[in-house]
């Protein structure tokens, strides 16, 4: 991957003010799918303005919910788990070489009761409504904007017969994280470079910058989203199930300075075996990936093989 070292550029900005979720192809949604394709099949990333998640409730989800989580004895955060086998789906802390990276997770994050599980676990003898209350808001708008996005994309290749089915086998991971302030000048990583292995990732930080894409050409570009602004990018299941006609992009988080990042995001996975409909095949697209599980897929990546490997989708599955 190429040198660079994050210039700031402009992402792909789409607005979606007054699209409505729960009516597709209302309003301005042909218009907003027209820009949301343009982005995912050349950035593979966007900045979604999304005043339906206020800068209010972004403040609060970050004050009152995801700071007082991260200042718990980690012995308490390390009941966030999902078992051995799952080594993604809960907390992830004193990892080798991420020194400020600290992180925590609610798998179905976008069913209240579990939102609510979670939060008995870490505060077993406290009332817990203010955190439920905070990160369901948030995760209800989060849900909401990645639905839209995955049925545009859908819609954009001609294939929104399969949305239904899709979202009925799609699960959701709710992820909180801090990186600390290094309280040096000098950057340092906060996450290493990787592509999501998600089908989409919804991302909401504080007012602390340090995610960092990669450009087609190999530059590292800062990402720097407004107080109203989401980013999402495109994770390798999409890219895979897409035949490759969606790109997904390589990023890293960079910190510097004094002040601790936060972010909240949303990754969408499947539970269906990841194979592109026939409709996405042809003499122009030959098939470029064998049909797979995602699970399978993670476990290669966070292998001694999968780490030798730069593109981890191809080097598993490529044809």
């Amino acid at each position: 991957m190429g040198g660079g070292g994050g210039e700031e550029t402009k992402l792909p900005r789409v607005d979606f003010s007054g699209v409505d979720p729960a009516a597709p192809g209302t309003g301005r949604w042909a218009e907003v799918r027209a820009e949301v394709m343009d982005a995912v099949t050349t950035t593979g990333v966007f900045e979604a303005h999304y005043p339906q998640l206020t800068p209010e409730l972004r403040a609060s989800l970050f004050r009152d919910a995801i700071r007082p989580l991260f200042s718990l004895p980690v012995e308490t955060k390390r009941r966030n788990t999902y078992g051995p086998g799952k080594p993604f789906h809960g907390y992830m802390g004193g990892l080798p070489g991420l020194d400020f990276y600290e992180s925590l997770a609610i798998v179905d994050g976008l069913k209240p009761a579990l939102v609510h599980a979670f939060a008995d676990l870490m505060w077993p003898s406290a009332a817990n409504d203010t955190f439920c209350e905070l990160v369901n808001g948030a995760t209800k708008r989060l849900g909401d904007l990645e639905g839209m996005v995955r049925r545009m994309i859908l819609e954009g290749l001609g294939v929104v017969n399969h949305h239904e089915k899709m979202s009925e086998s799609t699960w959701h991971l709710f992820r909180m994280t801090e990186y600390k302030a290094p309280n040096s000048e000098e950057k340092v990583t906060g996450y290493i470079a990787h592509q999501d292995t998600s089908m989409l990732t919804v991302v909401c930080q504080n007012e602390v910058n340090g995610n960092e894409m990669q450009t087609r050409d190999g530059e590292w570009v800062l990402v720097k989203p407004s107080p109203t602004s989401l980013i999402v990018n495109v994770g390798n299941v999409l890219r895979a199930w897409t035949n490759d006609r969606v790109h997904a992009p390589f990023h890293r988080i960079m910190v510097s300075g004094n002040d601790t990042r936060y972010t909240a995001i949303l990754f969408s996975g499947p539970n269906f075996m990841i194979q592109a409909p026939d409709e996405l095949v042809d003499e122009n697209h030959p098939p470029r990936f064998r049909p797979h599980d995602n699970d399978d897929f993670i476990r290669f990546c966070v292998s001694e093989e999968g780490a030798r490997h730069e593109d981890k989708l191809k080097a598993f599955c490529g044809i």
